[in-house]
């Protein structure tokens, strides 16, 4: 009788896991409709039994780059899609998170196509629930973007008229995989809100080892000095004592390829934030960890 429960369970666990499907989509916003005003989106869930949970980013690798979680809802008759952005997780952006539009789409769609095209009409609140700015959204499904890169990708490779450099610069697949990519560039700074007292932070080259080495520093204060990135992760355990915790990776090198690309990984409360730093000899860029107030 304890083994039979055990399975029902074990299948019913299962099941569970199959009926969860993941969607990924790239696209635009178009601010009050208008093309001139188009921001880069990412919108990124699962949807199990009718729930939606995941997280959007605006302006990819922009100097506003804001990455939100979302919540909402599916229905598989109707092929009705609600979300809303509720939370920031990070930003680029220097404007103070009250000031931040959230948005909040209803429209259909079936999940299930892959070749699916997500369009219409979306409202923007602030987190008072006060209107700031509606526009249009159009996001287009990764799995059809993936057949429409590969297809340049396979004429690009096939054609005479440009030499090897020329195609590895304009590689659209590269550019893809880029976009997916959370990277810190010369002088940006992210602000990342955090729920935990502590602060796990772990730095490795996630990539092919190529000899990059860092200085980074807590505060203001070294805290690897000279260091060469392996493919091992190397993890700092950091205590809040300010309200804000900076962290700053300065590139001492460029090791055999450039540039210097170290993955930086921060865990809060079970939520991974994973970034990567992303600049030449020299050049600096900074995290900064900001305590979220308890509600």
């Amino acid at each position: 009788m304890i083994k039979f429960k055990f399975l029902t369970i074990l299948l019913l666990f299962i099941s569970s896991l199959y009926s969860q499907e993941s969607h990924e989509f790239f696209g635009v916003l178009k601010l009050n409709g208008d093309i001139k005003s188009m921001i880069s989106y990412r919108l990124v869930f699962d949807e199990s039994n009718g729930k939606i949970y995941g997280y959007s980013i605006t302006d990819l690798d922009g100097e506003h780059e804001t990455k939100n979680i979302i919540i909402g809802s599916y229905n598989k008759t109707t092929h009705e899609l609600n979300f809303k952005e509720r939370e920031i997780l990070y930003t680029k952006s220097s404007i103070s998170p009250s000031s931040f539009c959230f948005i909040n789409f209803i429209g259909k769609i079936k999940l299930d196509d892959g070749n699916n095209k997500l369009e219409g009409k979306f409202k923007g609140q602030f987190d008072t629930g006060e209107v700031c700015i509606n526009g249009d959204i159009s996001l287009l499904g990764l799995a059809k973007i993936e057949k429409n890169v590969a297809k340049i990708q396979t004429k690009i490779d096939k054609t005479n008229r440009l030499d090897q450099a020329t195609k590895d610069k304009v590689n659209p697949t590269k550019m893809l995989d880029s976009l997916k990519i959370n990277k810190l560039n010369k002088d940006e700074n992210l602000n990342v809100f955090w729920n935990s007292d502590d602060i796990k932070l772990a730095v490795w080259d996630a990539g092919q080892q190529d000899g990059d080495i860092i200085n980074l520093y807590h505060n203001g204060k070294i805290i690897l000095s000279k260091y060469k990135i392996t493919n091992k992760k190397k993890y700092i355990n950091v205590k809040f004592k300010e309200e804000k915790n900076t962290f700053q990776i300065e590139a001492l090198n460029e090791g055999e390829i450039t540039p210097n690309t170290s993955q930086i990984e921060l865990e809060d409360s079970g939520r991974v934030f994973e970034l990567m730093a992303n600049i030449k000899q020299g050049e600096k860029t900074q995290i900064t960890i900001i305590k979220k107030e308890p509600i």
